[in-house]
């Protein structure tokens, strides 16, 4: 319990001083325009985690058959800027949804990082111990590789103890749920709206995950593409608290717990490419969803359609399927 509190208070007092820091930098000016990565003398701190999912349709008032059915499903992932605070959600269709692991982490991170991260030079970060989703070596080498490309100067990450793992994020989910359970959703957009009016101060945004989004999430392979120019690291399990920083290219600093001792293990490999004078001129390879089965969208049409009053959110959420259901896949 000891060692639980002091996790904690650290949580605490770095969510404290990345407020401070927005505080003095001025929220206005730093909301006005859109921040180049690393060019602002500040911290900022943020946690990121998935909820459960949403199901649409869904009703305050759930008429009984629907009950044994399963409507249409939608991913939460939410990254929590701790110092404004605020919540940034990733509505993810399940047509859209590549799956919990690492490459969907990744490219959600990168997404949020290029397009509403505040520009700070030091970031710190918090998720829990889920090791197929945040704590691998491939999200351990995505901070690596931002932080040799000049895209930070310092970046430590920190896990919360396991079955002690409630913080911020699962506070925000909390006022979408609570909305979510006294609201009508046959749709999309309505789920979107439910996020979106969850908190009165706009505490909760939503980032709608789909083909219309600008600029668009991209899934990309990124466990293939960063093996090749980092190490694993071995042990990782058994590590709490890990850093990196420009003054020590290539080395990730881990501790067991946050008063333990701290150790170097060599991350890069040898000769690798990248550096703050030379960016990676490749990306990699982008990962497209799976999309709806075609036993899903029938499933949907001939299952869910009927518990949808309106015509055109019927077409929304539960459309006709292109494939007809004789040559569908068992």
């Amino acid at each position: 319990l000891d060692h639980v509190k002091q996790e904690r208070l650290f949580y605490q007092a770095n969510a404290k001083v990345a407020h401070e820091y927005y505080r003095k930098m001025g929220a206005q000016a730093i909301d006005a325009q859109p921040s180049t990565p690393n060019s602002r003398h500040m911290m900022s701190h943020y946690s990121w985690d998935f909820a459960q999912q949403l199901h649409y349709p869904f009703e305050d008032q759930q008429v009984g058959p629907i009950f044994f059915k399963t409507p249409r499903r939608a991913q939460l992932f939410g990254i929590c800027n701790e110092g404004i605070p605020r919540q940034y959600n990733y509505l993810i269709d399940e047509a859209d949804f590549l799956g919990k692991n690492a490459n969907t982490v990744i490219s959600l991170l990168d997404h949020f990082f290029t397009n509403y991260g505040l520009g700070e030079k030091w970031v710190h970060l918090t998720a829990d111990n889920c090791v197929g989703q945040n704590k691998n070596n491939a999200v351990l080498q995505y901070l690596m590789y931002r932080v040799l490309t000049g895209l930070h100067d310092k970046i430590e990450l920190s896990f919360l103890l396991v079955g002690h793992t409630k913080f911020s994020p699962d506070g925000f989910f909390g006022l979408i749920k609570q909305h979510y359970r006294r609201s009508q959703v046959y749709t999309y957009d309505q789920l979107a709206n439910i996020v979106e009016s969850s908190s009165k101060n706009g505490h909760n945004r939503c980032i709608r995950v789909s083909k219309n989004l600008a600029p668009p999430v991209l899934y990309r392979d990124w466990s293939t593409w960063l093996s090749q120019y980092f190490s694993a690291c071995k042990g990782l399990s058994a590590y709490q608290h890990f850093r990196m920083d420009k003054h020590h290219p290539s080395m990730l600093f881990v501790k067991e717990r946050k008063n333990s001792q701290e150790a170097a293990i060599k991350l890069a490999k040898d000769g690798c490419p990248l550096s703050n004078t030379l960016p990676p001129e490749t990306l990699p390879e982008q990962i497209l969803p799976a999309g709806l089965s075609a036993k899903r969208q029938w499933y949907l049409y001939n299952q869910i359609r009927c518990h949808i009053p309106n015509d055109h959110d019927k077409n929304e959420t539960c459309p006709l399927p292109q494939i007809s259901q004789t040559e569908r896949e068992d």
